[in-house]
């Protein structure tokens, strides 16, 4: 920031901005990028895309059995999604 332009840009400068090393600067982008909130939203967003196979596969089974496999799918998808989340470096 020490060679940054001393002008306004949008009405701010580069002074109202505090320093910010590499280390900090991967922490708040892996916190943002792995947070639960982005893991819910990748679950919801897989469960909408096998919803229609889903459906198509367990058309003729019981609606008991059909839950219960929902269930363990949706389970399944959020598990897979997490441990994803966790291997996820930043090198």
């Amino acid at each position: 920031m020490q060679n940054s332009s001393p002008q306004q840009y949008f009405g701010l400068l580069f002074s109202d901005y505090p320093e910010k090393n590499g280390l900090l600067v991967k922490e708040m982008a892996r916190k943002e990028v792995t947070s639960e909130e982005v893991q819910q939203k990748l679950v919801s967003q897989i469960n909408e895309q096998i919803d229609s196979t889903f459906q198509s596969r367990t058309a003729n089974w019981n609606d008991g059995d059909k839950q219960a496999a929902r269930t363990d799918v949706q389970n399944l998808i959020e598990k897979n999604v997490k441990e994803a989340f966790e291997r996820v470096t930043f090198d």
